[in-house]
């Protein structure tokens, strides 16, 4: 006890400069021992939350994890976020004699996002750890605490600073902790799956081949004790944490590239067969990071199904990331594809698969609106002037070599009007080249 005191006292308010505000819905139990207060009430002694308890009367049948309700979970999640003006919230829920927490925040799901937490990734405790004569082990707080961490994604420069000085004491507590365990081996599998990711969290800015090592062994220890887990999303969960310790480790200096990335592809895959698209927010976020991932191998193997395959996946994200509930990552995804599609096309000689890249060229300008990103409107109006000019000159077809003119001049207009004689000058190279095919 005496490293949680230290740790509270070297770490007050003044020192933090803003707190992470922790928003604990109450817990849906019938235990009639009030769980979800006294968690509320152990975070509150540390200075490092600002904890709001949430006890509005609400169903929470959703938290049974069931695909069909996943939906809800989210959606409820996010406007409790948006209500309390939190950096999360946890929900607690009771099975079978223990406590499932869930750690949301309003980043969860967006993409880009490197430090990945899905809703998903569950740590069970003891129902009996909220008895009046027990307490959580100070362990197993040092691991909660570090749950909480690894899931915010920091809003300011102090926030990421203080989070990861947090999470590296958190790592270093947790390594050296020889305390007798009580727990059964029921709860192992959830423990080594969430130590993992708090040490990945806390090493993902600079990887080393020790940190690959040891973190993959946590996740192969919940592996091995997966046969306790009583859904298939919780060990898909570990797979998908597998693939993104993998991707972390392209990174990392002395990483041999190719098989990280075939270790990081297998696990991704692996967990999409156990996350199925009954969570398609989890699915469709393996799936970006699994275009990322065949992208990166095609470009190291020069392999083209692997081109294929990134393309693929990036049309699998974009069902979920919608225009209108993810605008951010629609246009994200979208100029990607467009990218991958222009990059296949011209390497199968698929003229289909060309227009087809116009299309998500034009879908990404649906967000960058001439009249509010200029910039980035005419940029993408090269882009697309770029692909006619290729079909014009593969296919000897003068219209789209006058689309191609069409495009690049509308370009040239915008850095004109923007005075950027760079790319005014780029643009009006390309225009030379369309007149002298036209002539």
């Amino acid at each position: 006890m005496d490293f949680l005191q230290n740790f509270k006292n070297s770490h007050n308010k003044q020192d933090l400069g803003g707190l992470f505000r922790v928003t604990v819905v109450d817990f849906e139990d019938s235990s009639g021992l009030n769980c979800g207060k006294k968690f509320a009430d152990l975070l509150q002694k540390n200075d490092i939350f600002e904890v709001l308890f949430l006890n509005e009367k609400f169903s929470k049948t959703f938290l049974n994890m069931q695909g069909r309700n996943f939906f809800d979970f989210i959606d409820k999640g996010n406007r409790i976020l948006e209500k309390c003006r939190s950096d999360i919230i946890i929900w607690g829920y009771e099975e079978d004699g223990k406590i499932r927490l869930n750690f949301q925040t309003s980043s969860q799901y967006k993409i880009p996002n490197p430090d990945v937490f899905s809703l998903l990734n569950s740590l069970f405790i003891p129902l009996s750890y909220f008895g009046s004569q027990s307490e959580i082990p100070p362990s197993l707080q040092m691991l909660i605490k570090g749950c909480i961490l690894s899931s915010i994604t920091p809003i300011t420069n102090s926030q990421k600073k203080h989070r990861n000085e947090l999470l590296k004491e958190i790592v270093s507590f947790l390594a050296k902790d020889d305390s007798p365990k009580s727990l059964s081996k029921e709860f192992i599998p959830y423990i080594m799956n969430m130590l993992g990711k708090v040490y990945l969290s806390c090493v993902s800015e600079k990887i080393t081949a020790d940190d690959i090592k040891i973190i993959h062994q946590l996740f192969n220890d919940a592996l091995k004790n997966k046969q306790y887990m009583r859904l298939p999303i919780y060990y898909g969960c570990i797979y998908s944490n597998i693939g993104l310790l993998f991707e972390k480790a392209l990174g990392c200096d002395t990483a041999n590239i190719e098989s990280c990335l075939k270790i990081a592809i297998h696990n991704y895959n692996q967990a999409q067969k156990l996350i199925t698209k009954n969570y398609p927010y989890d699915y469709s976020l393996i799936s970006y990071h699994l275009a990322l991932l065949y992208f990166e191998y095609w470009k190291h193997t020069s392999d083209l199904q692997a081109l294929r395959d990134a393309t693929s996946q990036l049309r699998e994200a974009e069902k979920i990331y919608s225009l209108a509930q993810f605008p951010q990552s629609w246009f994200h995804i979208e100029g990607l594809l467009g990218y991958y599609l222009t990059l296949l096309g011209t390497n199968i000689s698929s003229n289909e698969i060309m227009l087809m890249a116009i299309n998500a060229y034009k879908n990404q300008q649906k967000s960058f609106v001439l009249n509010k990103y200029p910039l980035e409107w005419a940029q993408i109006q090269e882009k697309i002037g770029e692909i006619f000019y290729v079909l014009g000159k593969k296919n000897n077809d003068e219209t789209f070599m006058s689309e191609a003119k069409n495009y690049f001049s509308s370009a040239k207009n915008i850095y004109m009007e923007l005075k950027n004689k760079n790319l005014q000058a780029k643009a009006q190279k390309m225009l030379d080249k369309i007149e002298n095919y036209l002539e």
